[in-house]
């Protein structure tokens, strides 16, 4: 499995734009125990790792590699590999972020993207 724990940190840390020294801060622990557990040369005891899960809004079976699903009730939600393939496609496309902020006025209707994402991707059965 590797230091899957230390990558999800260190993803989630910079797709938050926090230095390791914000991070640490806010998790009450030092820029070395943190820079530590990032590249897997110590592992957080498990307060810290519920700490951490619940600053971020995910799961510790997410943090820990046990899930690829990053919230608890996935129901409404793609993988978060998909939601950044997603965000990425529509950023890389100034027409398309356009078309997407004037479509999308509430969560609903990201859902109903986030499906049709899903299907142009060949996730689910289009029916087609």
């Amino acid at each position: 499995m590797g230091n899957i724990l230390g990558q999800r940190i260190r993803h989630l840390r910079q797709s938050h734009q926090l230095s390791q020294m914000e991070l640490a801060t806010e998790l009450n622990i030092t820029n070395v125990q943190l820079s530590r557990y990032e590249s897997g040369s110590r592992k957080p005891d498990p307060e810290t790792i519920a700490f951490v899960a619940s600053y971020f809004h995910v799961t510790a079976d997410y943090l820990l590699g046990l899930s690829s699903s990053i919230r608890e009730n996935d129901s409404e939600y793609i993988s978060h590999q998909q939601d950044i393939e997603l965000l990425n496609a529509i950023h890389s496309s100034p027409e398309l972020e356009s078309l997407i902020k004037d479509m999308i006025t509430n969560h609903d209707q990201f859902l109903k993207l986030k499906k049709i994402w899903s299907i142009m991707n060949g996730k689910e059965n289009s029916g087609y």
